[in-house]
Parts: C-alpha cells; sequence; structure tokens
C-alpha cells in the first residue's frame, strides 16, 4: 500500500493540466523578473518553500524568481504589498492561512480584503508538534496538560506572530485543555526556535522541520504531533488528539500562492500547471519529504474551495478560543 506521501505525489502527478504548454505558447509571460514575496522573515517554513519553488519556476520558464521577505504585522505588511500590486504575474505571494482567512478574524482595521487576492494553486501542508523546552517536567502530552494546569499562567508559549499558525495552534490547545499560556508573539520563525531552545520561553506548537537540530542537540522534546494520525517519519510520536483525549484537535498549517485580484488566467493557468508539475518531480518531491510536508497541488477551483472550508474552520477556532480581534 502506498504511503500519504506516494500517494499524495502521485495524484500531483496525474492532476497535471495539459495547458501547461499550450499556456506557454499563448503570452510572453514571464518576460521579466518575477517577484514572490514571503511575509515573514527568513529562515521559516515559508520562506523556504517559496525558495524552493522559486528555483523551479526558474528552470521552467527560463526567467528568473525573486524571493524577497516582507516581514511585519503577522504577515499583513507582505501580503497587502501583494494586494496593491498590479495584476500582471510579476508580484505573487506565498502565503499561510494568516493573509486568506485568520487575520481577518483577529485584526479590526485590515487594510485589504481576502478578495483582493487571488488564490493560484495550494502548495502543501505541514503538521504542527507540541514542542517543549527540555526542562519543563514533561514527557507525554497529558503530562504537560497536569503540569501546565497545576502552574497557570507560569508557562510562555511562542509563535512567529499573532495570527501565525502557531499561534492559533496554541490557542486551540489552550481552548480544548483548558490550559492559561502566555502567548509571546515573535517576528518570525527563527527568533522562536532560539528562544525555546534557550529556554526563555518554554512551549510551542508549531512546525516540525526548524527543530530538528534542537531535537538532535536535546534542547527541547516533541511531546505530539497535530494530525489526526501519526506521521509515518515519527511513529513512535502519538497525536494531540490520541495522547491528549483531546477529540477532534488538529493542528496543520498550509502554503499556497497567490497574485492580486484580477491576475490574467492565461497567467494563473501557467503558474497552477507548473506548480502541480514541480511538485510531481522526484527532487522536489524529496525536498517535501525531508521538510515532513504533505504535498498538496490541484486545480484554482480545488484552492479556492479549500480555503472557503478553512476560513469556516478557522473563524469558529477562533471564536472558541475567544481571541478579540485588535
Amino acid at each position: 500500500m502506498l504511503g500519504w506521501f506516494a500517494s499524495a505525489t502521485m495524484a500531483l502527478a496525474l492532476a497535471v493540466p495539459a495547458a501547461l504548454s499550450a499556456g506557454q505558447a499563448q503570452a510572453a509571460w514571464p518576460e521579466k523578473p518575477v517577484k514572490i514575496i514571503v511575509p515573514w522573515s527568513p529562515g521559516g517554513i515559508t520562506d523556504t518553500v517559496a525558495r524552493i519553488l522559486a528555483q523551479a519556476y526558474s528552470d521552467t520558464f527560463g526567467q528568473q524568481f525573486v524571493v524577497e521577505n516582507q516581514p511585519g504585522a503577522s504577515g499583513n505588511i507582505g501580503a497587502e504589498t501583494v494586494a496593491n500590486a498590479e495584476a500582471d504575474g510579476y508580484t505573487l505571494l506565498m502565503t499561510n492561512p494568516g493573509a486568506f482567512v485568520t487575520n481577518h478574524f483577529l485584526y479590526k482595521n485590515m487594510a485589504f480584503s481576502p478578495d483582493d487576492l487571488d488564490v493560484i494553486v495550494t502548495v502543501a501542508k505541514f503538521p504542527n508538534a507540541l514542542i517543549v523546552h527540555k526542562d519543563v517536567p514533561a514527557n507525554t502530552v497529558s503530562e504537560f496538560i497536569e503540569y501546565a494546569k497545576a502552574h497557570p499562567g507560569e508557562l510562555s508559549g511562542a509563535s512567529s506572530g499573532v495570527g501565525s499558525s502557531g499561534h492559533l495552534s496554541l490557542e486551540l490547545l489552550k481552548s480544548m485543555a483548558g490550559l492559561d499560556i502566555v502567548h509571546v508573539p515573535y517576528q518570525g520563525a527563527a527568533p522562536t526556535r532560539v528562544d525555546l531552545s534557550a529556554g526563555r520561553v518554554q512551549v510551542v506548537v508549531d512546525n516540525i522541520p526548524g527543530y530538528m537540530a534542537s531535537f538532535e542537540d536535546g534542547s527541547v522534546k516533541m511531546l505530539g504531533v497535530g494530525t489526526r494520525e501519526r506521521l509515518e517519519d515519527f511513529p513512535d510520536t502519538p497525536t494531540i488528539e490520541e495522547a491528549g483525549n483531546l477529540e477532534g484537535f488538529q493542528a496543520i498549517v498550509w502554503y499556497a500562492l497567490a497574485g492580486p485580484a484580477g491576475t490574467p488566467e492565461d497567467i494563473s493557468d501557467k503558474l497552477n500547471a507548473a506548480t502541480n508539475e514541480i511538485m510531481s518531480r522526484e527532487d522536489i518531491a524529496e525536498k517535501m519529504k525531508n521538510l515532513h510536508a504533505i504535498p498538496m497541488g490541484g486545480s484554482q477551483e480545488d484552492a479556492k474551495a479549500f480555503i472557503a472550508d478553512e476560513t469556516t474552520r478557522w473563524k469558529a477556532i477562533i471564536a472558541a478560543a475567544g481571541v478579540e480581534p485588535k
């Protein structure tokens, strides 16, 4: 039986539209370098995925695709840049749920709306995990919950920013388990990892790849994964749902490529087809597997439907967690 990664990769290969070669003949785009805006600091998963794809796009289209980091305001600064850009295919956004979904429930005065962006393709999704500093006296999810309940307000939980997947995954855990943990937002994933490893904060519910070195040096420990089923790469690590007796708990983050609203259909079609083809390549598949990523892909309509479902899900989670918009 094929594992989830092999099955997902095969599905991507079968989903590659024939429009790629046809679209290339229809228009001259890209005639100049293309910017991919990453609304977070360098070194995080968003940045890593964007750089993998940028190189692959450059090879595919014979034109340079350049990653530009514009961190700040929980991803809103970079997303706003793309929302206000000319819809000509030369300014794109590599985003997580923030720009399309969660930030619009977390901020009162957003400078753009989801309608100002066109999602082009979903790229991949990554499981978050409950990761704690080595000095936290807990080796299981249930032990952590018990310890946190016995020490309300004493633990600090970090994230890469307000509204980030790490923030909302932490809030989901707090809400479902009834925990009082102080949220400490950072500007990006890299400083979050540094401070968790140093013990300046005690817990994250965050992407796994950035913490591999910290697992190896023993500065942090992973107690549970945020998927509904155990991961093939970590078969001995239980899910947070099973180990914490938190029915329905799921903490994953997805990444999608988007452009300004009104991006020409032929350009979106080219990018969608190219992304599906790129994600089915053996070398790219291996890079994604090393990041513990689950490939997504599919059509632009698939991406729109997925984001609509995510909007409904996260709106309910944020409301249940009692997170007030600022």
